[in-house]
């Protein structure tokens, strides 16, 4: 990238404060594309680290088509939030930091939208530990056991959003970067929520409550997914598993419960 180039990117929260504390640590302007319905703390934050705030349609397409007219108007340089290898390596430290805290995991459950987060996670961790394994936590319809299984891109297009309390992984498809990555090295088993909200809430609230720690949904789903019935019937092998709780954009004022 070069060094002098102010940057846009689309992003529903962590990406987007990402990108724009990382420009104003190196004093570059940044633009940071949101849907127009995304939770005014998200924004706020966004805006906290000095970004120029643009809001859109909230649907994918506005999205990417926003960022891309911004770019060619401001000569920016587009900074995925999921597809692009440089963008998955700086996720997969996640794993990394993980490890060296816990390093006889067995396996890792990490929510899934575009496929970034899990992607990293997934190369950083069989690198340290083969034999750990990395599952997918998705909101209900994402479809991604069946892709994973068929080896197949069997998401309808365009890209679409899913009805989700979650909007940090409400993208029912994942990228294509991302998805040949997940073919090699994250499991085909799924922890899809069976239901739209209630069990995401749930784990919300059990952080909330256990951990004194407030998360938001695209993390209680991941929480909900350690604490699933489906988990409890999973090889007994699986003793020590990681969940990442990827981030706490939550307004503490409308707590969905």
């Amino acid at each position: 990238m070069p060094s002098n180039a102010s940057q846009v990117t689309h992003s529903s929260g962590n990406h987007g404060q990402a990108v724009a504390w990382a420009s104003r640590c190196v004093g570059l302007p940044s633009f940071v594309v949101v849907p127009k319905t995304a939770a005014a703390n998200k924004k706020a934050a966004i805006q906290a680290y000095g970004a120029h705030l643009i809001e859109c349609e909230p649907n994918p397409a506005a999205r990417s088509e926003t960022c891309e007219r911004l770019r060619q108007e401001k000569q920016l340089e587009f900074i995925p939030p999921y597809d692009h290898p440089d963008v998955i390596a700086g996720q997969g430290t996640a794993a990394l930091e993980l490890l060296d805290e816990v390093n006889d995991l067995d396996a890792i459950l990490v929510p899934t939208s575009g496929g970034g987060l899990i992607s990293g996670i997934a190369i950083a961790a069989k690198f340290i530990r083969p034999s750990i394994k990395v599952f997918a936590v998705s909101p209900k319809g994402k479809m991604l056991e069946d892709c994973l299984r068929s080896g197949e891109r069997l998401w309808p297009e365009p890209s679409q959003y899913l009805n989700t309390i979650a909007d940090g992984i409400q993208l029912q498809s994942v990228g294509h970067v991302t998805f040949p990555i997940l073919l090699q090295l994250a499991e085909k088993e799924v922890f899809e929520m069976a239901s739209s909200d209630d069990e995401i809430i749930q784990g919300m609230r059990f952080v909330f409550q256990r951990m004194k720690l407030v998360i938001e949904a695209a993390a209680g789903a991941s929480a909900a997914a350690a604490l699933s019935e489906k988990m409890r019937s999973m090889d007994s092998s699986l003793r020590k598993v990681g969940v990442i709780l990827c981030g706490g954009n939550t307004d503490i004022d409308r707590l969905p419960w």
